[in-house]
């Protein structure tokens, strides 16, 4: 059956449909495995710089934050993806520029102000919230860079409908994880609210270099042009709903366990499932390059093209995913170790996350296949359905079983996403991103 599975891989290089798909994949992938290896040193770095207690606050304010922007951006991410993607093919270059106007201006304002509130409010939110006054000022000056993750988060994705594959990975995920590490090693920061600090500046950095890649990699307008706002509105609030169900399926089970739970066992909840991103890189990378495909080649109707494509893509980041999870499974004490002794007694919560990220890897990019399509609502049912059982299971399972409980939340919600997903793409679509041996 390996055999068998190995022989599909190696004849996808060999389809003339799939050449641009392994050529940009290998890129792409190579600047995912890049992108992985950095955050999980920042990882590594700040918890063996901090301790176990000090990294958790920080971490617990980044996933506060995270959760924040993502309702900040009311969606644009997807929506700027799949109409640059668009507009990029049919050289609508007025129409692009209207469009990122547009969406800056929708995802800058109101984060604006959410982060304003979080800045006043960081010691009631930290004292009453999460029952961790030491919280306060790492949440107060990570709260600082939630308008400029929101930008650089537009223009990474921008980048990527233009295919520029290398400035969009390192946007998205290289480039603040790379200069927060420069920052703790040359200015050694003494406790959470030091790195807090420098992470919002590295976030800040980020912004200014993405906006310079996108204006050197697209044509300038010729004419001023407005964007349809109520075009805007309709694909956005679908995929609204969707990142923030996304977010909530993904962080709410580490948000809740900083409710109930000490500093120590956040702060090991955050590295295991920062760490199991290692296994979809791959996913992530695939998507890089998918994506914009996806719009176009369902614009143009070529429906038998999408569905090798898509399946093509899914063996694909089967077989680099599968070695990964392994070693996570096998070596878990080991992998924690790097961190520091007090992350080794989380081996159980990193097998679980594992188990829920391969399945989402396997399950191939049902999320950005539906969005891409002009299937927003069914991809946000999911997620709606999902962020539910994965809010309930934390309440449930978080005070009864602790971190283990936060943990199984999130793998069962990430699990139950995909497949549910994977029925969507097969219902609207026609056929089922699973086939591995076929």
């Amino acid at each position: 059956m390996i055999q068998k599975f190995v022989k599909k891989f190696k004849k996808l290089g060999k389809n003339e449909d799939n050449k641009e798909l392994v050529k940009h994949s290998v890129i792409a992938l190579i600047m995912r495995m890049g992108a992985a290896v950095i955050a999980f040193a920042m990882n590594v770095v700040v918890a063996r710089k901090l301790g176990a207690e000090e990294s958790g606050y920080f971490f617990l304010a980044v996933t506060f934050a995270t959760l924040l922007a993502t309702i900040g951006r009311i969606g644009a991410d997807q929506t700027v993806l799949r109409y640059v993607s668009v507009y990029s093919a049919e050289s609508k270059w007025n129409t692009v520029h209207a469009l990122i106007k547009k969406i800056a201006a929708w995802s800058i304002l109101p984060l604006t102000v959410i982060t304003i509130l979080v800045a006043i409010l960081s010691k009631p939110i930290a004292v009453y919230f999460f029952n961790k006054p030491a919280l306060q000022w790492p949440l107060f000056y990570v709260a600082l860079s939630m308008p400029f993750f929101a930008a650089y988060n537009v223009y990474g994705m921008a980048l990527q409908g233009r295919k520029k594959v290398v400035y969009s990975v390192s946007s998205l995920k290289l480039l603040t994880p790379l200069v927060l590490i420069l920052f703790v090693f040359l200015l050694t920061p003494k406790n959470s609210a030091d790195t807090a600090k420098y992470y919002s500046i590295a976030c800040f950095i980020n912004l200014i270099i993405a906006m310079y890649w996108w204006y050197k990699n697209i044509p300038p307008a010729s004419a001023k042009e407005e964007f349809d706002s109520k075009v805007l509105w309709k694909s956005c609030s679908p995929l609204w709903i969707v990142a923030i169900m996304n977010v909530i399926t993904t962080w709410g089970g580490q948000l809740i366990a900083g409710i109930f739970n000490n500093s120590t066992e956040v702060a090991q909840l955050s590295v295991c499932r920062n760490t199991t991103v290692l296994i979809s890189f791959i996913l992530m990378a695939v998507n890089n390059v998918s994506a914009p495909r996806f719009a176009v080649m369902y614009k143009e109707g070529k429906m038998k093209e999408l569905k090798h494509y898509v399946r093509n893509a899914t063996r694909m980041m089967t077989i680099a995913a599968l070695p990964i999870t392994l070693v996570l499974w096998i070596f878990p004490e080991f992998i924690l170790s790097l961190f520091g002794e007090d992350f080794e007694g989380g081996a159980t919560l990193l097998r679980i996350l594992a188990t829920g990220q391969f399945i989402s890897v396997v399950s191939g990019s049902v999320g950005y296949l539906l969005n891409m399509t002009g299937h927003e609502k069914d991809m946000r049912n999911v997620m709606v359905l999902n962020a539910i059982l994965s809010i309930v299971l934390a309440l449930i399972l978080t005070p009864l079983l602790g971190a283990i409980g936060s943990a199984l939340s999130t793998a069962i919600a990430v699990g139950c996403t995909n497949l549910m997903a994977v029925g969507y793409v097969k219902k609207r679509l026609g056929f089922s991103t699973i086939s591995l041996f076929r």
